[in-house]
């Protein structure tokens, strides 16, 4: 059963380099099948926003000037 309808707009940070559109696109499927399940709401508009990209080799950098 169907409560609602809700419009999401998320941000979200990606790890490259990736197939950024599936990741986004996993993001939706997810996002929308939460709601529908935990609130009972369609998502007919959810706008998926990249607000930055961490490269693997950027990460790993980081974590050596930690120790």
């Amino acid at each position: 059963m169907v409560l609602g309808e809700a419009r999401l707009r998320i941000t979200v940070e990606l790890g490259y380099p990736s197939d950024i559109g599936a990741q986004c696109a996993a993001v939706r499927r997810e996002v929308t099948e939460r709601l529908r399940t935990w609130a009972g709401m369609d998502v007919p508009d959810l706008a998926v926003s990249v607000e930055r990209l961490h490269s693997v080799h950027s990460r790993h950098m980081d974590q050596e000037r930690v120790r």
